[in-house]
């Protein structure tokens, strides 16, 4: 069996599977293993190899690492990106900048699509990256989450909130402070991902902790896969090193 790690910022995911079939599969918030809150899986696992992504600093790494070391007598290999793998070539001029979990997906994202693919990761923060015809990865977009651009209203305004909720009628104004916020900040996501959807004319894939609510939002068909970075550390060739 294999345990699949996906430590992006604000949740950690992860994944058991067997000859490809996925068994079992939970979240915790990230900063409750920074505090050291062990990862909730089933012991009765039999876990022969561990692959990890992380975007949540060397602090989770080494919790996470200190674990499964009590855990399972498996090695954890350490997700990192290439320049290239399969028939994905990053598009970033120094590849090491891109963020690991962004390469996963788009691993994923072009497996699934070859014909060309734009992936949006609303997370934290929110990431757009656009891949051509030819697997040729263009570059992308950074912009705040949602539960930043709240946070960022909150500190410089009284009065408003950081919850973020699933808002209807896109199309009108709020009628309260928090419906504003909400719609607000979920507009201007919107009109990002519409945009270079119709810029790019290709399809669109949408993952991440907000997903779900961002696709309900778009007027433009969007493909949900909420485990896209998982699937990435399974694509053939991804670039994988044990850690010491």
């Amino acid at each position: 069996m294999i345990l699949d790690i996906d430590a992006g910022n604000t949740r950690v995911k992860w994944r058991v599977v067997d000859f490809a079939q996925v068994i079992a599969r939970g979240h915790q918030l990230t900063e409750l293993i920074r505090q050291g809150a062990p990862l909730k899986i089933d012991s009765q696992y039999d876990i022969e190899r561990i692959r990890l992504s992380c975007v949540a600093g060397k602090e989770v790494v080494e919790k996470l690492q200190s674990q499964i070391r009590e855990q399972y007598a498996a090695e954890v290999e350490f997700a990192e990106v290439t320049k290239s793998a399969g028939s994905l070539t990053c598009g970033y001029k120094d590849y090491k900048q891109l963020g690991v979990d962004r390469w996963l997906a788009l691993l994923a994202a072009n497996g699934k699509n070859p014909d060309g693919v734009i992936v949006v990761d609303a997370g934290s923060a929110v990431t757009v990256d656009i891949v051509g015809s030819n697997g040729q990865h263009q570059g992308g977009y950074i912009v705040p989450g949602l539960r930043l651009m709240h946070t960022a209203l909150w500190r410089g305004t009284d009065g408003v909130k950081v919850e973020v909720k699933s808002v209807a009628g896109m199309d009108c104004p709020g009628q309260s402070t928090d419906e504003s916020v909400d719609k607000g900040c979920l507009l201007l996501l919107v009109a990002m991902v519409e945009s270079l959807a119709d810029k790019y004319q290709t399809k669109l894939i949408v993952t991440g902790g907000d997903a779900e609510l961002l696709q309900d939002a778009l007027s433009v068909e969007a493909e949900l896969y909420p485990d896209l970075v998982l699937e990435g550390l399974a694509v053939e060739g991804v670039g994988l090193r044990k850690l010491v």
